[in-house]
């Protein structure tokens, strides 16, 4: 099963973990690592041995909230020695549908799958007309 690394600034990462956890139960193979370290060479080496880790020999999804930041420029340069893909802008729906859909394909089909995932699940709400109770409003 391919494995997945939350890697975010703060510690978003462990709370989208614990999130999922929550909204899953317990999910194998999946780890989070937060940029608080102030060393790039302490933060990669965590997502290094995080993929190391969680995955069993199908790779690894590194998800990284921003594009440009620390997160995903370390990830990168894990995944270019690592059996990892690199998708940024990780959401909610994102992880949630991660945990499940790795087990039916490959690891690129992932990657590529979680990105159109993750950007078909931003929804201005309030413009959709939808009330909190989820009844279409007037």
């Amino acid at each position: 099963m391919i494995a997945v690394v939350v890697v975010t600034h703060g510690r978003l990462s462990e709370e989208m973990v614990r999130t999922l956890q929550g909204v899953v139960g317990r999910v194998p193979q999946v780890a989070a690592v937060s940029t608080l370290d102030d060393d790039p060479e302490i933060v990669q080496a965590k997502i290094r041995a995080a993929v190391e880790r969680v995955d069993d020999g199908e790779g690894a999804l590194i998800l990284t909230d921003m594009l440009g930041d620390t997160a995903t420029n370390l990830s990168l340069l894990v995944a270019g020695v690592s059996h990892a893909e690199v998708v940024a802008g990780v959401n909610m729906p994102m992880l949630v549908k991660a945990a499940s859909a790795r087990r039916s394909m490959g690891l690129r089909e992932l990657a590529a799958f979680i990105r159109e995932y993750g950007r078909d699940h931003i929804f201005w709400a309030s413009e959709r007309g939808v009330s909190p109770n989820g009844a279409a409003r007037r």
